[in-house]
């Protein structure tokens, strides 16, 4: 073993063994369990460095066990190496273009969270839940997430290319175009039957005023039944989801936000914001997420809206970088909780009424045909029997 590796052992050794002196009493009164682990933790790297059959480099067997700890929390904490966290905090540069992916990592790669309506990435036919196992030909292995979003950003008209894992086919590739993309604003139309149809996307400051004029202009149009789709709603601040949850609510809890080292954060909304008091139905699913899920769980729990499709995605929390000597960490430090406190993150929320966006019989499909939206037609069904509910009453 090196003197270099020697120095760094006892001085691992030295910090650990004073750590755990006083710990280990207060671990045994207490049942924490942690200086324990430190010790164990100790040991190995004393055993990996002096016994392993080749030379040990330290720096990179350290920078392996922050990679591992960090990736056993959740999918948006990292370690982030000197050059990444430098770029991570540095403001996207001014004209570049995306793909229109939301990513996070599970099962130790990169993840679709949700594409972005009309996207490359949309077009291209990417879904939630889709595993990017490779940028240009980049394994995303050791990647985290973020610097797998700011890997696929670029000059507008350059190309990357995707490899793609989907459980239950074949692995693919597709080669997107970056495109520069916008927040988009709220859309609506009147379906038939007197039926209010609003979709969200993003949750941006101007977002629940928009919201609120398309509801006004739906409601001076004939609308008497509203459903509010958001599904793909997963892009922007999940602190602009109260201001959207209360144009539906009369007042009330939206959202707690927990952490252990800050009091319970709750987010209400105002009666007084409120545009529609009448039927209701949210549309969710796999890429619905963070504000999307927020809106969702606070119009389910306040009873005012059934949600119908499939579960949302489980992504909802807070994630601060702290600089480091080498580096730096993506932490998550605080999550939303649902008004009740029912989790979010990590879990995602179960639909009132379960429907599957996708079967088998769409595969049988020609590539330019409509695909029908079983969840839309769902919503329109329990609609119908409310209003035919409340015209027998």
């Amino acid at each position: 073993m090196s003197p270099r590796s020697r120095l760094a052992v006892a001085l691992v050794s030295t910090a650990l063994i004073a750590y755990i002196a006083v710990g280990s009493l207060l671990g045994r009164v207490l049942g924490d369990t942690s200086y324990g682990q430190l010790s164990i933790f100790g040991e190995v790297v004393r055993l990996v460095i002096d016994s392993y059959v080749e030379p040990v480099n330290l720096d990179r067997a350290m920078a392996g066990a922050r990679q591992g700890m960090s990736d056993a929390l959740d999918g948006d904490s990292a370690y982030l190496e000197p050059e990444d966290f430098r770029l991570y905090q540095q403001p996207a540069k001014e004209g570049d273009a995306e793909v229109g992916l939301l990513l996070t990592r599970r099962f130790a790669f990169v993840m679709v969270v949700a594409p972005r309506p009309g996207s490359p990435a949309e077009k291209a036919g990417l879904r939630p839940g889709d595993i990017v196992r490779s940028i240009d030909d980049k394994h995303t292995r050791q990647m985290p997430a973020v610097v797998a979003e700011r890997v696929l950003r670029g000059a507008p008209g350059s190309s990357v290319k995707l490899d793609i894992l989907r459980a239950g086919a074949d692995p693919f590739g597709v080669t997107l175009v970056r495109e520069r993309l916008v927040p988009t604003a709220p859309s609506g139309k009147l379906l038939a039957d007197a039926v209010g149809y609003v979709k969200v996307v993003d949750f941006t400051a101007s977002t629940a005023e928009d919201l609120r004029t398309q509801v006004e202009a739906l409601k001076k149009g004939g609308a008497r039944h509203f459903v509010l789709d958001l599904r793909s709603a997963a892009f922007g601040a999940p602190a602009e989801a109260a201001k959207v949850a209360e144009v539906f609510l009369h007042g009330g809890p939206v959202a707690k936000l927990v952490g252990r080292r800050q009091a319970g954060q709750l987010l209400q909304a105002d009666a007084a914001r409120q545009a529609w008091n009448g039927p209701l139905v949210a549309l969710v699913g796999n890429g619905t997420a963070g504000p999307g899920e927020i809106v969702a769980a606070a119009l389910s729990e306040a009873e005012r809206a059934k949600l119908v499709g499939e579960r949302t995605f489980g992504r909802a929390a807070v994630t601060q970088p702290v600089a480091l000597p080498e580096g730096g960490l993506l932490l998550t430090t605080a999550k939303y909780v649902s008004p009740k406190g029912a989790a979010i993150h990590g879990e995602g929320l179960k639909p009132t009424v379960p429907v599957d966006e996708r079967t088998d019989e769409d595969e049988d499909l020609p590539a330019d045909a409509p695909r029908p939206d079983r969840a839309l037609d769902k919503a329109l069904e329990l609609l119908k029997g409310s209003g035919e509910a409340k015209a027998a009453a």
